[in-house]
């Protein structure tokens, strides 16, 4: 009996192995098409945050970047003292770089940056001042943070509020790369350097989101 309630078990085990398997192998089908479909967006409207949405929920699809230091000497010739609190070695010898630093870098290397005119950006979506005076002190540069924050003001727009977001990241690159470094110094000898000093790889993330 007992030799039976083993091969029950063990059935039971091989089914459900069985079906976790080409359930996900069906999951990454489906989430390569939802990528495919993602990237066509954001080549198309030239964004790097696309959002889709189902009547069970939604789905985003982004870039996302993993930056390595190369050089940590060049970096340092670069941003000077600044990179004492902004980076630490390991002891694998691996830099761990601060979050907003390591945004910045990221930022400057793909140019992914811009000055823009949040306020009127903000006016554009039908918020009054005091809405907008809110939204400024509450906007980080995220993607899905921000519109949560834009659309709970009552922010309006037709294309689902993708090219204001994008800009409105842009805008906070800007400001973060300008709390370390002079942006008018960015000239061409500077990245040639900062790309001898980093590398950042770009890949191309998808997220879903659901109650569970």
């Amino acid at each position: 009996m007992e030799m039976l309630r083993s091969e029950s078990l063990i059935d039971k085990a091989i089914r459900l192995d069985k079906l976790i398997k080409n359930k996900k192998k069906e999951l990454d089908e489906v989430k390569a098409e939802l990528q495919s479909k993602g990237l066509q967006e954001l080549e198309n409207k030239n964004l790097k945050h696309v959002q889709m949405f189902s009547d069970d929920g939604s789905c985003e699809v982004l870039y996302k970047q993993k930056l390595e230091i190369e050089n940590v000497n060049t970096l340092k010739e670069i941003f000077g003292d600044v990179l004492d609190s902004k980076i630490s070695k390991k002891e694998e010898v691996k830099y761990e770089v601060e979050s907003k630093f390591k945004s910045s870098l990221i930022a400057i290397y793909m140019n992914d940056y811009k000055k823009h005119d949040v306020d009127a950006i903000l006016t554009t979506l039908g918020l009054d001042e005091n809405k907008r005076k809110l939204a400024m002190k509450k906007l980080k540069g995220e993607y899905i943070t921000d519109k949560k924050i834009l659309e709970s003001l009552g922010a309006v727009d037709s294309d689902g509020l993708e090219e204001e977001l994008d800009a409105i990241r842009e805008n906070k690159n800007y400001e973060n790369i300008s709390r370390y470094i002079n942006i008018e110094s960015i000239d061409n000898i500077f990245l040639e350097k900062l790309k001898r000093a980093i590398s950042v790889e770009d890949t191309l993330a998808l997220g879903l989101n659901y109650e569970k």
